[in-house]
């Protein structure tokens, strides 16, 4: 309701601004400091409507902070003098009363105003009100006396502690002025008075000391890239962070990683932290450091992430955890940790944590982990409350992939516009001795094979199918070639970050064919692809070359069907980069370690069965009777031990028997 009321008003904002858009005073100094600010180019008409959108939502914003108010914070959108009708002020104040009860009204105006690629060079993203309200709510329930959010935004926690706790003292900074006029006017929108307005600052957390006197510090921190931070800024967070922690400190950090490690070393012994973190500060490899500090100098008292399924940062492709501690490590510290199908309402989720539930529940799952034990956790997201770190079986039926195969990633061009062409493009530059078969794209292959029809379909579409591959020591003297290579040294190619490393620019990176290859990022459909197409796959992939035991045994077949079933599927992401929603990375040294079932160690009748099973889906290309089978196969193998014959083979039988009248039927 919120965004269609809003959606309406917005349309009728942009009309009545549409005569500041060519405004001289866009040249102002500090107007081009804000667009920069924001990533936006001041002269482009699309980020000149989204800053004049800003500087009407400012106006809008004055008129609701009460002339009493202690605060009111100047933004570089003053210049504009942006001034509106009477009629769209009176349809501004429409919209809000229309949407009063909503926490947050004007924060979620902001979001519709300005769209989230747009707020991506800040870090800006939104928090989920239940989710507000959860970690403010465990926050305070420690009588507290000050609680600061060192990046307040648009003000959801201050609001939701505003509401649970009027008596205690709140502080926000933000690098924001706008985004502090919008917190001050939602807190005074929601009927609360000048005395109990929180104490608001325009500043960076980075470069300020602001919680020596806090108690509490709540944050959901930019989630911006260690490229895009200045590498001075980064020199001075690092010297900071190294002397105080006496660790030294990775350069690929994110602004949410020093956020984190700031607040750890800043924060007084004994305050409490509820800090939303993405995935990857802890997972990644710079994510070493900010575990071993939080597992040695907190008290985790609980660790909160979500199913795959259920993207709780709305258009954000980045997996989030909620992290609960309080300053200072104890040791036999035990913590809770919940893996949520569904954002609750924060006393469920508080009354999680406070019980000694264990395992499955009906919003998704919950255990109790020693704190200690993370030390040794290489990544704290590879075990999930209901299955934490499984041991692999110890019979050999269960291994790691990299027991099974090599991983390594596929071929990096430096340059897929010229070194990747069409079948078009091969026979007009008559380069048809110099180019192998390839794929580049996960789009490209929805299947869990690539046979030799599909492969032509594709180059019949027009896609980049060949790669230019050639060795460094070829002889370059056909005429066609030698012209090629003319033309892309005249565009520059061999001056590109990658290819300028190599010791002549257009030698291709060598690797043999692979019998199977694996999409390294997804979007909820991660599969092994068998490779009937002879092709060699370009980095997007991760291809996968079984070892000796496995191509004498002749099990290739059987071990790309095992590595499609549900069970080496569902724990990818104990393995992989872990993003929002059903988006998962996977990259070749983290493939390794994918529990598989080993072919090689299954009795000769399961080994037939999946063979029957592979054989089928070559007839009927049902990828969904097709993992049925295996997972079958693979629930008879687990309950027998290894090398026995399997005494009763009726479930699979049965339905090995199912699948085969549903393949019938669709004859």
């Amino acid at each position: 309701m919120v965004k269609l009321i809003a959606k309406s008003f917005v349309r009728e904002l942009d009309v009545a601004l549409e005569r500041w858009l060519a405004s001289e005073r866009f040249d102002a100094q500090e107007l081009r400091a804000w667009a920069s600010l924001h990533g936006w180019e001041i002269n482009a008409l699309e980020d000149r409507k989204l800053i004049v959108r800003q500087a009407a939502l400012d106006a809008i914003l004055q008129e609701l902070i009460p002339e009493q108010s202690s605060y009111r914070f100047p933004t570089p959108l003053d210049p504009l003098h942006v001034e509106l009708p009477p009629q769209v002020l009176e349809s501004a104040h429409a919209a809000w009363r229309e949407n009063a009860a909503h926490l947050n009204y004007w924060g979620e105006f902001y979001n519709l105003l300005i769209p989230q690629a747009k707020r991506r060079q800040l870090g800006q993203f939104w928090t989920d009100e239940n989710l507000a309200n959860l970690m403010t709510c465990w926050l305070l329930g420690k009588k507290t006396q000050r609680l600061t959010d060192v990046g307040c935004g648009a003000g959801n926690f201050l609001l939701a502690s505003r509401d649970i706790s009027p008596q205690t003292a709140l502080c926000g900074i933000d690098v924001s002025p706008l985004l502090l006029n919008v917190t001050l006017a939602a807190h005074y929108t929601r009927a609360h008075s000048f005395l109990d307005a929180p104490t608001l600052r325009q500043a960076d957390f980075l470069d300020e000391n602001v919680l020596a006197h806090s108690d509490a510090a709540i944050c959901n921190p930019p989630y911006t890239r260690h490229h895009d931070i200045d590498p001075q800024r980064k020199d001075k967070l690092q010297n900071s962070l190294k002397a105080h922690f006496h660790l030294d400190i990775p350069r690929q950090g994110t602004l949410a990683f020093y956020f984190l490690l700031k607040l750890i070393a800043e924060l007084p012994t004994g305050a409490r932290a509820a800090v939303i973190v993405p995935m990857q500060v802890l997972d990644a490899r710079y994510g070493k450091t900010a575990k071993r500090i939080l597992a040695s100098q907190t008290q985790l008292v609980a660790m909160i992430h979500f199913s795959p399924q259920l993207n709780a940062f709305h258009q954000v492709d980045v997996g989030a955890t909620i992290l609960f501690f309080e300053k200072g490590y104890a040791r036999g510290n035990t913590f809770r940790h919940l893996t949520l199908n569904v954002i609750p309402k924060a006393q469920q989720a508080l009354e999680l944590i406070q019980s000694q539930a264990q395992g499955e529940i009906q919003i998704g799952a919950v255990t109790t982990r020693a704190q200690d034990d993370l030390l040794d956790t290489p990544k704290w997201f590879s075990f999930t409350a209901n299955r934490s770190q499984e041991p692999l079986s110890q019979n050999g039926i269960v291994v790691p992939l990299k027991h099974l195969a090599r991983v390594v990633r596929g071929i990096a061009t430096g340059a897929n516009d010229f070194f990747t062409l069409t079948d078009a493009q091969v026979a007009e530059l008559q380069l048809h001795a110099y180019v192998v078969r390839t794929i580049h794209r996960n789009r490209e292959i929805q299947d869990l094979h690539l046979d030799e029809n599909q492969w032509q379909q594709l180059a019949k579409a027009g896609k980049r199918v060949w790669l230019l591959y050639l060795n460094g020591e070829n002889s370059i003297e056909h005429p066609a070639l030698v012209r090629y290579l003319a033309q892309g040294e005249k565009l520059g190619y061999p001056a590109r970050s990658l290819i300028q490393t190599r010791r002549v620019w257009y030698a291709m990176e060598k690797r043999e064919i692979p019998p199977i290859f694996f999409t390294i990022l997804t979007r909820g459909n991660p599969r092994f692809i068998l490779n009937q197409a002879n092709v060699r796959p370009l980095n997007m992939f991760s291809l996968v070359y079984p070892n000796a035991a496995v191509l004498r045994a002749q099990a290739v077949d059987e071990l790309w069907a095992l590595l499609n079933s549900q069970f080496s599927l569902a724990r990818l992401h104990s393995v992989s980069r872990t993003y929002g929603g059903n988006t998962l990375k996977v990259e070749p040294r983290e493939l390794d370690n994918l529990p598989v079932i080993n072919p090689l160690a299954l009795s000769h009748e399961l080994r037939v069965a999946i063979q029957q099973s592979v054989s089928n889906f070559y007839r009927h290309h049902d990828a969904k009777l097709f993992q049925r089978d295996i997972d079958a196969v693979i629930t008879m193998a687990l309950s027998h031990p290894i090398g026995s014959p399997v005494q009763n083979e009726l479930a699979l039988q049965l339905q090995l028997l199912e699948t085969r009248e549903l393949y019938a039927s669709s004859e």
